[in-house]
């Protein structure tokens, strides 16, 4: 390979040819008159790849290489400096030296050695700047955490402190309005009302920055028993009542008649009061984005080894591009609530949290102006001795 018979013999011992063909990191091309490669050594091949025989000089070259005329270069005892295209897409330079031959040229690159050193340099000038800027983000994301942490704190005492005057208000309004409701006048019970159902959305914010400090502490713990399905839903539909009723929506259950094929009744392992606040939560934003006159819908069924459990409203609907961020911590649908109620926009990323907290799952099923489908799916369970489980 690269030898030529009529190269004066002795001219060059067969070892240094064998070497240059076989095993030098040099780019050695045999090219006829017509600068067309006929031959190159190993190293050009793995480098450019077997297509560089047959293929023009100039051809291998990059783009950004100047003109290439060989007939000006080939005298330059100090050669030129080329940029070859390689196998790998990625360019090298070379500085080629030519030797002329009976019938056309040869061609030896050898690599550029400056140009190496140079961009290892820069390689290891970036490293260290890259090390510099992780460590930084290590002391960024430590400060951030500790942050983070007392953050959780002051919402955790600022919200604990703030429930216990919230709650007397609510207790003080509601039996203000038991005991003496019929002799206050209309507008006195229209502005106790307001003051509870104020009372009211301030406890459920609260509420819910208490819990969001809580699952996001880590401090979620479940304290699971075997608990029937129909006592989860009725607790729901109570305590939902109250606000349902002020903005005249109709709530309606359906357990599904709540027994298997063989009349057991459906009983599902978990921390009863997780569940049902993460399915107060779903009702509660049904309630939150329907109309009086409409239904809010409380439904169970059994799907293979789930209990689907689905709260199904008749409001305005929720657009696909809002689905996909309904469950993440302070996310907002683009439908506005009915009667500008307040939310922290916690409720549902709640609701997801507990779900997959018992191994479960949630998701949504809507369409705009069709209302919209919450589902929880929960492991479904047989009767079980009731019993904690942590």
């Amino acid at each position: 390979m690269l030898t030529d018979p009529r190269l004066d013999d002795g001219a060059l011992p067969e070892a240094v040819l064998r070497y240059v063909s076989e095993v030098a990191p040099v780019a050695a091309l045999r090219m006829d008159a017509t600068q067309r490669v006929r031959d190159a050594n190993a190293f050009a091949r793995r480098l450019i790849g077997n297509e560089v025989v047959g293929s023009r000089f100039a051809d291998l070259l990059v783009e950004f290489t100047p003109a290439f005329q060989l007939d000006d270069t080939a005298s330059a005892a100090e050669g030129q400096m080329l940029t070859l295209k390689t196998a790998a897409g990625l360019p090298e330079s070379f500085r080629f030296r030519y030797f002329v031959l009976p019938d056309g040229w040869i061609a030896l690159g050898s690599p550029d050695v400056e140009g190496q050193l140079r961009l290892r340099n820069e390689v290891l000038a970036l490293n260290r700047e890259l090390n510099d800027l992780t460590r930084q983000l290590h002391v960024a994301n430590a400060e951030l955490i500790e942050l983070n942490q007392l953050k959780n704190r002051f919402i955790g005492m600022a919200a604990h402190d703030l429930r216990r005057p919230v709650g007397v208000i609510m207790t003080h309004a509601e039996l203000i309005l038991d005991d003496a409701g019929e002799q206050l006048s209309s507008e006195n019970r229209e502005l106790l009302d307001t003051c509870l159902a104020a009372a009211g959305g301030m406890k459920k914010l609260i509420d819910d920055f208490l819990d969001a400090s809580a699952i996001e502490a880590g401090a979620l713990r479940l304290n699971c028993a075997a608990v029937p399905v129909a006592d989860i839903l009725t607790g729901v539909m109570k305590t939902a009542q109250l606000q349902a009723r002020r903005k005249g929506i109709a709530l309606e259950v359906d357990d599904g008649d709540g027994a298997d094929a063989s009349g057991e009744r459906w009983q599902l392992v978990v921390d009863a009061g997780k569940v049902q606040q993460a399915l107060l939560n779903l009702v509660g934003n049904a309630i939150e984005h329907s109309v009086a006159g409409q239904h809010v819908s409380l439904a169970a069924r059994r799907v293979g080894a789930e209990l689907v459990l689905t709260v199904r409203d008749e409001g305005a609907g929720i657009a696909p591009e809002d689905q996909a961020r309904l469950f993440k911590p302070f996310a907002r649908a683009g439908t506005q609530k009915t009667a500008g109620e307040r939310s922290t926009g916690l409720g549902l990323s709640i609701a997801r949290l507990i779900a997959e907290a018992h191994g479960g799952r949630i998701w949504v099923d809507s369409k705009p102006g069709h209302g919209a489908s919450f589902c929880m799916a929960l492991p479904a369970r047989g009767p079980k001795p009731p019993g904690a489980v942590t």
